[in-house]
Parts: C-alpha cells; structure tokens; sequence
C-alpha cells in the first residue's frame, strides 16, 4: 500500500512538472492589435498590402477589412511551421502530381504521412500558402472571413436554404438548428454551412446517416467528423462514430448543436476566428501560438475558404457585407511568394535544420548558458536552428533551437573549450550532403507500425512518449492520427490519464 501511495505520489509530482514546463514553453510575449483603418497601412514595412485590400474592397464595396498586427517575425513564423520531419510535420501536401516537385520538403522527400496519402510540405509551400498577399485576390480571400457571429451582418435563413439546397441538411428544421445554435455559441452560421459541405460533400457521408456501420452505433451521427480519425477508413468511421456515441449524438440536430458548440469553444472563442488562423495558429490571444492547428493539409484554409466563396456566388450573395482579417508579419519580403512549381527547380532545405549529435541528450536552457531547462534535445532529433551565435560564452558556442513540439531555447553547438576529443553537438543539414541524403533514406525506409506507447516513433517507450500524451491530454499539442492510435495504450478508444499512468509504470518498473 505505501509502495503505491509513493508511485501515485511520484506521479502527481511528474504532472505539476509537466503542466508547469508546457505552460511556460508556450507562452510568447508578443503584443497584437487589430485595425479597421486600412488606409494607415505602412507600405514601406507591409509591401502590398494595403494596395491589394484596396482593390478587393474598390471591387466588392460592402466587404470590410480588419488588420491583425502580430507582431511575429515572418521568418520566425516559418520555422515555427517547418518543423516535425521524419515524426509528424506540421504541414503536409496531398500525394499527387499537381503538389509535387518543389511542393515537396527535400528533406523528407518521398516518404509518405497520415496512411499514405500526404508529403511533408517543403519550405517554399509553407511560405507561399502563409504569405497573405498571394490570397488577397476575390479566389482566395474567404479563408480571411471572419468566423466569430456579428449580428449587424443580419444572417438570412433563405441564405442559409440556398445554400443547403439539394444536401441533406435541406431541411426547415436543420437550418433552424443552424441559425439557433450559431446565434447561441458566437458563430458564424454561412461559414458553419461551408464547414459542413467540405466534411461530408452534398449527399452526407456513412456518419450522418444513422445506419451505425457494420451493425454498431445504429442512431448516431456526427455532422462535422469530430473524432473521425484513425489508420485506414473502418477505424476513421468507428472512431467517429464512438465520439458521437460519447457526446450523446442521437439526431441529427444535436449532432449540429454539439458540433458548433465544440468549433467555437476550442478555436472561435480562443482568437482563431478564420480558416487562416485555424491553419495557421498566429493568433495570440490565449498566449500561445503555433500548435493548436485544425488539421495538417496546408491547404485546408484555401480550399474551405473557396467552397464558401463558391456558395456565395451560386445564390448571388458574393456581394453581401463580410469582415476579412488579415494578418500582416514584420521583415516581410517585398515581393508576394511566388507559387511553387510543380518541377523540381530549387532546394527546399532552405530553413537551418540541424541534426543533435550527441550520445543521449543535450540540455536545452532558457538563455545562453543559462542555468533553466527547458527541455532536452535527443541523439539524431533534427531540430531548426533559429539563430546560429558569433561568439561563445563560457566556451562554447550557444544557438537558439526549436524543436518539433513548439519548444525553443539554447543549446550548446559543441564541446566546451579544453574538452577532448573535440565534437560538434549541432550538424547542419544543409551544409553536409551526406548527412542529407543519410536521413532521407532514413525517412523513405521507416515504417510507422511502432509498439504501443512510442508515440514519437524512436523505436523505444521512454519519458517523450509520456509528455508527448499528457500534452495531448492537455489541449497544449494535438497529437496526428498515427500518434493518436500508438498514445492508446490501453486500447480503449480514447486517450486519457489511464494511458500516461499505465505508460509510466512501463517505464519505472522494465
């Protein structure tokens, strides 16, 4: 008995760390504003910008523009979303001959994510699909719309009709439901519709239709695929189909109802109010930024924000009075990015990726030599180097690094002065092609079937694995599919405290 109370006493302690060290590592001191005066916009520091919100706004002049000043260095931006290779990278394009050549990380090259059909998004991808200028135009600028209900825009249930014309939502009731539940949870109900089409397509999927799938969960539905996740489709449908079953989603209405309520608590109502902010996590209004993503396709605020334009227009409602936020970086480039071609034309390993070479782990500190951690970097983790030091402080080197979960600091780049034999900690991959091609192979020839519990695929369980589950836990970093169904240590559907607390008695006690 005592020797338990000391374990759960040992765990409880491990957790407060835990929550201590994920509160502080995402916490950024940028101050934000928004604007509405878009004729005050700095040409010289935001190049563009406020020429293309012009033209939109000379061409559609009920459309209203908001600017969100972040206050984030566009090149920190990018490498804040360069990052995840060889686990989980945080952008991915699909598999296919229209995102390919430079589409495609260098990097990571062939190796395919998420069940084969996605490619690590190279560089080049990252900044043409984040740069807002090369969206300011009538195609793309949906993905800008703000998502957050305002009732002087006065929402029309015959907009609404319209726009479910010929689904199954086409409805009285369904677009009653709508109206209701989005006018009560501070949404916007056009961008919900839209939502809604993209998830499920006109005609609804297995997960609206009540039928339950191979005679389990007959009655239940789940109209936005929360929880719809998982490798190969029977376990994407079942998944979905459990979480519905769990929230109590027996109709189609409170399936609606529940839906909504889940899209503005975790993402309207924390500040990611477009499609952009919810791709790209640059809003800072909770005190973090870049991990709370809605999905990994790059394309996803594009293609969301083009299906609601399209609705627009086929019911003549384009015109109407929309609010568009659009986001504005420092140290931009001059020039709108450029899209990426699909030929091979340049290296994408344009970001200072770095691999650790070190026996088990280096300290990642607060400062350059400082005396906090704020984590560790482990043999062979390919890291962005952020800022590569000119001169050493207590006889080595200290670069800034970021690591694939969002944490940063200083590690050493090499042993300290007077230590033999001599060694580099930190390997540029951009400035060593053997090394380059070394990982490459690596990443084309790994399997993603790890054991149980390696929830970051090293090949073993270790401490990693259980913060990288009470993270998720947490809400602090969402884990991918495959990670999701590996941090399911007990097998039962759902990551919880059971599956830590089970992951760390494997730990103490092999």
């Amino acid at each position: 008995m005592k020797k338990r109370l000391k374990l759960l006493t040992l765990i409880a302690i491990i957790i407060i760390i835990i929550n201590i060290y994920f509160f502080t590592f995402n916490s950024f001191a940028v101050t934000q504003n928004i604007s509405v005066d878009i004729n005050s916009l700095n040409s010289s520091k935001y190049p563009s910008f406020m020429e293309k919100i012009q033209e939109l706004k000379k061409s559609h002049p009920n459309w209203n523009f908001k600017i969100l000043y972040t206050g984030i260095n566009w090149e920190e931006a990018i490498a804040y979303e360069y990052t995840g290779h060889e686990k989980s990278p945080k952008n991915l394009v699909p598999d296919s001959t229209s995102y390919s050549g430079d589409w495609i990380c260098d990097l990571c090259g062939n190796t395919t994510y998420d069940s084969g059909n996605w490619k690590c998004a190279s560089i080049s991808a990252i900044k043409y699909m984040m740069d807002p200028r090369a969206s300011l135009n009538q195609s793309d600028i949906f993905q800008f719309l703000e998502l957050s209900y305002n009732e002087q825009i006065g929402y029309s249930k015959d907009t609404l009709k319209k726009m479910l014309s010929g689904t199954f939502l086409d409805n009285d009731k369904y677009i009653e439901t709508i109206m209701n539940s989005c006018k009560q949870y501070k949404v916007n109900p056009y961008y919900i519709v839209a939502r809604i089409i993209q998830e499920q397509g006109k005609n609804g999927s297995v997960l609206v239709k009540g039928q339950g799938y191979n005679g389990e969960y007959v009655g239940i539905y789940n109209v936005f695929n929360i929880g719809a996740a998982g490798s190969g489709k029977e376990k994407v449908i079942l998944n979905g189909l459990k979480k519905a079953q769990n929230y109590g989603w027996t109709s189609i209405e409170l399936a609606l109802t529940g839906g909504i309520q889940i899209i503005s608590s975790s993402y309207i109502a924390v500040g990611q109010n477009t499609l952009y902010f919810q791709k790209f996590d640059v809003e800072n209004s909770d005190g973090k930024m870049y991990w709370h993503q809605y999905m990994q396709n790059i394309l996803a605020a594009q293609t969301e924000g083009e299906t609601l334009r399209k609705t627009f227009a086929n019911i003549n409602a384009i015109d109407n009075s929309y609010t568009f936020i659009i986001p504005v970086y420092e140290n931009m480039p001059q020039n709108t990015t450029s899209r990426p071609s699909t030929k091979k034309t340049n290296s994408n390993i344009d970001a200072d990726l770095v691999k650790v070479n070190v026996t088990t782990s280096l300290k990642l500190r607060n400062e350059p030599n400082g005396t906090k951690t704020n984590g560790y970097l482990y043999s062979g983790e390919i890291v962005t180097r952020l800022e590569k030091a000119t001169s050493k402080l207590n006889g080595t080197y200290w670069d800034k690094v970021l690591k694939s979960d969002g944490t940063s600091g200083y590690a050493a780049r090499c042993t300290f002065d007077g230590e033999n034999p001599y060694k580099d900690y930190l390997i540029s991959i951009g400035t060593e092609p053997e090394l380059k091609e070394e990982l490459v192979k690596t990443l084309d020839t790994k399997t993603q079937n790890n054991e149980k519990g390696d929830v970051n695929g090293d090949g073993k369980i270790s401490s990693s694995d259980y913060v990288l589950i009470k993270n998720h836990i947490m809400g602090t970093n969402v884990l991918n599919d495959n990670a999701q169904k590996l941090a399911d240590y007990n097998d039962d559907g759902k990551i919880s405290s059971s599956d830590y607390v089970l992951i760390k008695n494997y730990i103490m006690n092999r």
